[in-house]
């Protein structure tokens, strides 16, 4: 199994560990384990993008640690706008973005807000409804990227996550 899908599996889970009454610790881990099941997700579509084949992995892993959240944030944000910019745009041939793809970037930031909040604003109280709520947009992400995955908008969206600062357009 995949560390995304290991991620999600352990969001879930902590979700709904305590029954009766879901520690603060439970409820957050959940929070950051969905931002960084959608991040690993991301980056590891990005990286087998760039460098296909088993004997290419150790590389990959590498390449990976290349991704900031800052700089990949700042492309979601872009993708979820009506007008892009010319750095994204250029590569699309005048074609919308697909709604899927809109709601992957909008699920990242999102996630990557509530995460921030859940690791470092210690007066924030989170429900479970909050943490339930945000392990399934991280899982609608995940259906959503299946939606596009391959095509010309999400190659473009996966380049901008690690290039975007230095993309000409």
């Amino acid at each position: 199994m995949s560390l995304h899908s290991e991620l999600l599996k352990q969001a879930r889970f902590l979700a709904r560990k305590e029954p009766k009454k879901p520690t603060q610790a439970s409820l957050r881990r959940t929070v950051s384990a969905s931002y960084y099941a959608l991040f690993h997700l991301l980056v590891d579509e990005a990286t087998r993008l760039m460098l296909s084949g088993t004997e290419r992995g150790p590389l990959r892993d590498s390449l990976a640690r290349a991704f900031h959240h800052s700089s990949m944030k700042q492309t979601a944000v872009e993708f979820t706008k009506r007008r892009m910019s010319p750095k994204l745009s250029s590569g699309f041939n005048r074609h919308a973005v697909p709604q899927p793809l809109i709601d992957v970037a909008s699920a990242f930031v999102q996630l990557q807000e509530a995460r921030h909040d859940a690791d470092y604003n210690r007066t924030l109280r989170f429900t479970r409804r909050e943490a339930v709520d945000l392990v399934d947009l991280a899982g609608q992400a995940f259906r959503d990227w299946n939606d596009v995955r391959g095509s010309l908008h999400a190659d473009t969206f996966l380049t901008g996550l690690l290039a975007y600062r230095y993309m000409q357009g």
